[in-house]
């Protein structure tokens, strides 16, 4: 089918730098790494009201600012080229590097190219240059309006807000010789130092001027405008450097990998839209949502704009992907480029575990919600009991995948995290039940019954796979594989005695969605519970009554009686959230895989056809989606849903996008 060409923002970045862009090439969002407050960003527009925190309608409004601007034609900070391209632009995305291509009037061609030191220094290179036979005037203008502020950190479900300091941008510039300008935030000990050069000395007198000026509570505003001829034989280059710096940030020397791509990868895949949906999310993870905070560890943040934040649940999808590019490395790119993606993938992944097992706080003993890039709780101590599970299992995938990982792994697994966190489970494991507590549901919404289905099939798969890891790397002090398989025994079973259950609605018997363990039970299924899509072929549920009850709940979940949860009118609905009220991409996912798993051809094509019609241009998913458009309408950047729908069509259980032998 024919894919629409949604509006959303060019992103790129490596290396703990996250740039978005209009398909111009002015910069919406320049954000980066901070020591003490996780992400500080430059944006075009105010900060985030801090008296807002609690105010969902704003928190969706104020992540639609960048949209809006797109929406409006309206240009970010940096090098304008006033008149508008006649085309949408050519954007080509590297590992390394990005360039963006386009035509304005009078046959000038605009090329734009973007490179990041592994000092952090991030470099544009404009080119304009035209093929007339007579000389053109060019408008630009170098705009400087800008904001430096924190990331917002807001959420729909607010946990706990960090308290934004006020904003106080102080703007410098310098002209001739040095064509300097910056930005600082005391209030944030943070600032940017910029630079722009021509190879016309004249055109780079005209941009700057000496000025210096404090905003406070608003952004800076600053604007150089100048005329430019450009003939034939004379080519216009601008070169602008933007350089973060913050107290007691230094972008040392760290395992800049991406910076030794071959320049043109051949990549395999013959299906143009699964390939631009998984070079589209490798190129986002690693880019824009990987974040070096020392030279052993990585932080990994949900995405770059709405909420940078380290998210255990996002973060194992995330890195699944990962490791399932990195097992068909060598069926879908040349040889060269799986090379090099192959010791990125594996050298971010272990230093996410460094993170996540090392640098991540648990003053509770548990993984909190969410987390700042530097390690900090973002909320409070809400207890997650999926939230629980995804490191070990990540631990346990990295083994699996990585052949020479073991050593690095035995280390994490004699240190206490790994005991510590399953202490505070059973700790909190219910005596008549033996079922495990949780605060919230994967979609951070508080529960009706104690007791949640799908985090219980993936507390049994964790105990399942940290069992086989204890029996391939050897038992522990703390940790022994026969007390871990006990575990997982007891827990499928207490979850088959306590979660079956008769819906009302239906009148059919299938695994409840929350339960209070003494008779009552909750029917829903929601886009956020993976695990219970997973829970035949993990081996939950695969054998006699428990495949067809686990068939049943999955058919009632992808349906019209899965009230709250299923948003079926129009040709782009399905399953979502009462989390956001609408079909998610996530919903199509699950469509897909069931349709995959139960042979469902028809069912498939229905679910690739939505996959198609509803994402962006670079192969990336918003969170949610009108029924009738497929437009976005929660969430524009949400690497979760690519993540996923990237891993099922490399895992392609019907020989569709991968060759069957290959499967």
């Amino acid at each position: 089918m024919a894919v629409k060409r949604r509006l959303k923002t060019l992103d790129w970045g490596s290396d703990g730098l996250m740039v978005s862009m209009d398909h111009q090439g002015t910069f919406l969002h320049f954000a980066f790494y901070h020591p003490h407050h996780g992400v500080v960003q430059l944006s075009p527009y105010e900060q985030f009201d801090g008296g807002k925190f609690h105010d969902p309608s704003y928190v969706r409004s104020y992540r639609c600012r960048m949209l809006k601007l797109l929406e409006q034609d309206l240009s970010g900070f940096g090098l304008q080229i006033r008149d508008r391209p006649l085309h949408y632009p050519e954007v080509s995305v590297h590992r390394d590097r990005q360039t963006i291509d386009y035509h304005i009037t009078g046959n000038i061609r605009v090329q734009r190219a973007h490179a990041i030191s592994p000092d952090g220094v991030f470099q544009q290179t404009t080119t304009i240059s035209t093929t007339s036979d007579r000389a053109c005037i060019v408008p630009i203008v170098l705009s400087l309006k800008m904001s430096m502020n924190r990331a917002s950190y807001g959420q729909l479900t607010e946990g706990g807000p960090i308290p934004l300091p006020e904003t106080l941008n102080v703007f410098k510039s310098q002209a001739s010789p040095c064509n300097a300008f910056s930005i600082q935030n005391s209030n944030l000990d943070a600032a940017v130092d910029g630079k722009i050069w021509s190879n016309r000395e004249e055109v780079t007198d005209l941009l700057l001027r000496d000025t210096e000026q404090t905003y406070c509570g608003r952004p800076a505003n600053q604007e150089f405008p100048a005329n430019v001829t450009i003939s034939s034989d004379s080519p216009l280059v601008f070169r602008l450097t933007l350089q973060p710096k913050a107290q007691g940030l230094a972008f040392q020397p760290r395992q800049h990998l991406s910076c030794a791509f071959p320049c043109s990868p051949v990549w395999k895949l013959e299906d143009p839209q699964a390939l631009t949906i998984i070079r589209g999310n490798l190129a986002y993870i690693l880019g824009n949502c990987m974040i070096p905070i020392s030279d052993a560890s990585v932080c990994v943040i949900t995405d770059h704009v709405a909420l940078p934040l380290g998210w255990n649940r996002d973060n194992y999808w995330q890195i699944n992907f990962l490791l399932g590019v990195f097992r068909k490395l060598d069926l879908i790119v040349d040889a060269e480029t799986a090379h090099r993606y192959r010791n990125e993938i594996a050298a971010r992944v272990k230093g996410h575990l460094n993170w996540v097992f090392r640098d991540a706080q648990r003053p509770h003993g548990f993984w909190h919600r969410s987390y700042l890039a530097n390690g900090v709780p973002k909320d409070g101590p809400i207890f997650q009991l999926d939230q629980q599970c995804y490191p070990i299992l990540e631990l346990c995938d990295f083994v699996d995948t990585i052949s020479d990982s073991d050593l690095s792994i035995q280390g994490i697994l004699e240190e206490s995290a790994v005991a510590v966190v399953i202490d505070v489970l059973l700790g909190k494991r219910d005596p008549q039940t033996h079922l495990f507590p949780t605060d919230e549901t994967p979609g951070d919404d508080p529960v009706e019954f104690p007791f949640h289905f799908s985090s219980h099939i993936l507390l049994w798969y964790t105990f399942h796979k940290l069992a086989m890891l204890l029996e391939r790397l050897g038992d522990t002090e703390s940790l022994q594989a026969s007390c871990m398989k006990q575990l997982a025994a007891e827990t499928l079973n207490s979850t088959m005695s306590h979660f079956v259950a008769r819906n009302p609605t239906t009148g059919t018997t299938m695994f409840a969605y929350l339960t209070d363990g003494a008779g009552q039970h909750a029917f829903y299924h929601d886009a956020n519970d993976i695990p219970t899509l997973f829970a035949q072929e993990w081996g939950f549920a695969s054998t006699g009554d428990a495949s067809d009850i686990w068939t049943r709940t999955i058919r009632f979940g992808l349906s019209a009686a899965n009230e709250g949860g299923f948003y079926g009118d129009g040709p782009f609905g399905g399953l979502g959230s009462v989390h956001t009220r609408a079909p998610w991409p996530l919903g199509y996912f699950q469509e897909l895989v069931f349709a995959e798993l139960t042979g469902d051809f028809t069912g498939r094509e229905l679910a690739w056809n939505k996959i198609q019609g509803s994402m962006f241009p670079d192969g990336l998913f918003s969170e949610a989606v009108d029924a009738l458009t497929g437009e976005c309408t929660s969430k524009a950047w949400f690497s979760w849903p690519g993540s996923m729908i990237g891993s099922a069509l490399l895992r392609d259980r019907m020989g569709i996008v991968l060759p069957q032998k290959a499967l």
